[in-house]
């Protein structure tokens, strides 16, 4: 077997255990630890970002001053250059099996929210990318880790994606998304993306579910 990111062999890497290969990740020890965690590091309480002490970021204090409702956003790891390269195989070129890699941290992290009740929301994809990538990118880190979720919205967004907007585009965006009419909406919803950067998105989704009457709302993402 080879590691689903560097192509080692992970059998020879895990000696005897390789005899229970058929219960195990197909990624190497060194490729284990690939990201930087967020998990003892000090961050942002708005959205997460690495900080040199835990205190709102600057993008967090301006969020503070437009947003009357302000949901904190978890993070597992740093978005750094080892996060882009990953994100570009994954969703861009469609290697879904390198998903292995944030595979148990995103499975344990996201079962404490199941323990408070929240149901799980991923953003959809656009029509546009959907067709283009042919799979639901942010869903399918949920299915792989085997996380229960519910999909409440549509993505009605078009034009550029994301990732090829300045931060003046990704500000200016308008609303992407509705709401499916044929679902019942729950208390308390977790809503779950791949990446902050500037947060409107994500946001965008909050202040829809907000209208509806949601009033406990709170964003995990994989990166930030």
């Amino acid at each position: 077997m080879r590691c689903v990111w560097c192509g080692n062999d992970v059998t020879a890497d895990s000696g005897i255990s390789s005899l229970f290969m058929w219960n195990s990740r197909p990624i190497c020890r060194q490729c284990q630890k690939l990201f930087h965690s967020l998990e003892k590091e000090p961050t942002c309480p708005g959205c997460g970002r690495l900080m040199e002490e835990a205190a709102l970021c600057y993008d967090c204090v301006r969020w503070k001053e437009m947003e009357s409702y302000f949901p904190k956003n978890q993070a597992l790891y740093v978005y750094d250059e080892q996060a882009k390269e990953f994100m570009e195989r994954y969703k861009f070129t469609g290697d879904c099996a390198v998903a292995f890699l944030i595979q148990e941290d995103l499975k344990r992290a996201l079962k404490t929210y199941l323990k408070q009740g929240y149901t799980i929301c991923p953003l959809p994809t656009s029509k546009q990318s959907l067709e283009k990538r042919e799979f639901e990118s942010v869903e399918y880190f949920l299915e792989l880790s085997k996380i229960p979720y519910q999909q409440f919205l549509y993505h009605i967004g078009k034009g550029k994606k994301q990732s090829e907007k300045t931060r003046e585009e990704r500000m200016q965006l308008q609303q992407p998304f509705v709401l499916k009419e044929e679902v019942n909406l729950p208390d308390k919803v977790l809503l779950f993306d791949d990446i902050y950067t500037t947060g409107k998105t994500i946001r965008l989704a909050v202040k829809l579910l907000q209208e509806k009457g949601i009033e406990d709302v709170k964003l995990f993402t994989v990166f930030r």
